[in-house]
């Protein structure tokens, strides 16, 4: 578990609670370390005294909104409704001193974000685990809104991802601006319609996944600015530069993946998580085959230096 993995959207400098380490909430959850910190709360690793299993504890903070208060709540009650392989469970919800938190299950990996592939074959591999993870939460109405590097973990071993973080996620075609009329969400992993706080649904995650992966690929996301905002306005007006001109080496099917993806009309993209795995693995099949390439030329130069 790392800082940026499980700990939630930072949406302000500083954030306190009451809670330590050695603590025990509800009489069953030892709270061992702290191991992320948003403006919404901490996570710490902590103990389940009753199971006797490590787990993870997001604990609100004192100073937090009552609408930062109400996202943890719809976080911990949306992701208990999931069950699947590739998401983070969610094992328990309860209230300390006044301040809500839930547990969770525990992964001992970095994020995507401190992990990122380099191989193409890789890239599609993740992609397609993402698509299974989305397409359960929208088999069951739930929206991520906020699918980023940050918030996909990595297995121990490296071969498995978990999705996590669901504080943004709403029941599906729900469209979430706070009091202040601020969209949230994660400027350069943003939709347009999400941008522009319009009805979201599937298909805004699955331009979220475009950003990720033409990322993973190129090494940068599509959209960058000074603000913010200036972010924002690129990921609803400005053309994405297609993949391979910055990086040659992307597979071609991949590149058009990406962009049908990161297409500004949700009806111009891929319509599920399951047509999105489909084309997939039809990238994986170029992908695999670009690999073997590479390490054939690499070992016929190596052969030639000898």
């Amino acid at each position: 578990m790392t800082s940026d993995s499980q700990a939630t959207q930072i949406l302000s400098k500083t954030s306190r609670t009451s809670f330590a380490p050695g603590d025990v909430l509800r009489g069953r959850y030892r709270l061992e370390s702290q191991i992320g910190r948003g403006g919404m709360g901490v996570v710490y690793r902590a103990t389940d005294l009753e199971l006797h299993r490590p787990v993870a504890v997001k604990l609100i903070s004192e100073n937090s909104s009552d609408d930062a208060r109400q996202r943890l709540i719809r976080e911990a009650r949306a992701a208990a409704a999931l069950n699947h392989p590739h998401i983070v469970s969610v094992y328990d919800v309860g209230e300390a001193n006044g301040l809500p938190f839930f547990v969770m299950e525990l992964v001992d990996g970095p994020s995507l974000s401190r992990t990122p592939p380099t191989e193409a074959s890789r890239i599609v591999e993740i992609g397609l685990q993402i698509c299974a993870a989305l397409e359960h939460a929208h088999a069951n109405h739930i929206v991520h809104r906020d699918l980023k590097p940050d918030n996909v973990l990595v297995s121990t071993t490296g071969q498995s991802i978990k999705l996590a973080d669901l504080g943004l996620a709403l029941p599906g075609q729900g469209a979430r601006i706070s009091r202040a009329g601020v969209v949230l969400g994660t400027p350069s992993y943003m939709a347009p319609e999400q941008a522009l706080g319009q009805t979201v649904d599937a298909r805004t995650d699955l331009y979220a996944l475009g950003v990720l992966l033409y990322e993973l690929t190129t090494g940068r996301v599509p959209f960058k600015g000074d603000d913010p905002l200036a972010v924002v306005s690129q990921h609803v007006h400005a053309p994405p530069v297609p993949p391979r001109v910055l990086r040659p080496s992307v597979p071609r099917a991949l590149e058009l993946l990406i962009l049908k993806l990161l297409e500004k009309n949700p009806d111009a993209r891929f319509q599920s998580a399951a047509d999105t795995a489909d084309a997939l693995r039809t990238c994986l099949d170029e992908a695999e085959i670009g690999h073997r390439a590479d390490a054939l030329a690499h070992a016929g130069a190596r052969r030639r230096k000898v």
